[in-house]
């Protein structure tokens, strides 16, 4: 399975090649942490859940980004 995000600008780029779920879930986790690694504190994204959704062939990641998400073809 092939993991992408999708940034405010609906470009999407790809993040992970997964076999499960639960790496589909790890790989998101470094993700973030990723980017949280040069900013300060105060600006750092925490994301507090990830919910999940299917809709036009693709399963949705949101984890609480109002513009940004990941996800992969079902």
């Amino acid at each position: 399975m092939k993991l992408y995000f999708e940034d405010v600008n609906e470009t999407s780029r790809l993040i992970a090649e997964c076999h499960t779920e639960e790496e589909i879930m790890q790989e998101i986790t470094n993700f973030i942490e990723n980017c949280n690694k040069h900013k300060p504190k105060n600006k750092q994204f925490k994301s507090r859940y990830i919910r999940t959704w299917e809709d036009n062939g693709k399963k949705w990641y949101d984890v609480g980004s109002h513009s940004e998400f990941f996800w992969r073809k079902i």
